[in-house]
């Protein structure tokens, strides 16, 4: 079972068993562990022109795809203040007007493990458009139109059903 952890973390015995539903048991000492999900915040930044800023991923999961400015919450955060600091940290632009869309969940590899994640989404404008980006995180930014961000271009499955959700509420 690939969501097993081979030994219980309270007594070390090898009878940790994940099923489909939690909690994850030892079928030894009875301990329960109930595995939760990492939570992340994205936005789509939109300028006076209704023009979004996408990022370009400088590392993997999905390298050079298209992303959003955004990331993992910290332990005592807010979605909206990680958002914030995230978003300074990335592309290094103060946003105002943050307003939620949706969430999402979905799925990101990394260090060879696979995470569950609820991806929350915003739209946002920017005080100015001068990015300064972090090339860790960051390979390039793009404003481009929402008719010419292509799905097939997006990171994560996430983005596909969040970018669906933005057009609805941009046609209304």
């Amino acid at each position: 079972d690939s969501k097993a952890l081979p030994y219980c973390p309270r007594c070390g015995v090898k009878s940790f068993h994940a099923g489909d539903f939690k909690p994850w048991h030892c079928s030894s000492c009875d301990f329960k562990l109930y595995p939760n999900i990492a939570s992340a915040a994205g936005v789509f930044i939109l300028d006076d022109q209704k023009r979004i800023l996408m990022t370009e991923r400088a590392h993997e999961p999905s390298i050079g795809k298209l992303g959003l400015p955004g990331g993992f919450l910290e332990q005592g955060e807010t979605a909206e203040e990680g958002l914030i600091r995230e978003v300074k940290e990335e592309v290094g632009l103060s946003i105002r007007e943050v307003e939620y869309l949706c969430s999402f969940p979905n799925q990101y590899a990394f260090g060879g493990i696979l995470y569950d994640t609820l991806d929350i989404f915003y739209t946002a404008s920017a005080i100015t458009k001068d990015t300064t980006i972090d090339p860790e995180e960051v390979a390039a930014v793009h404003w481009k139109f929402i008719q010419d961000i292509r799905a097939d271009d997006l990171a994560f499955q996430s983005f596909h059903s969040a970018f669906d959700s933005l057009k609805k509420r941009l046609a209304e």
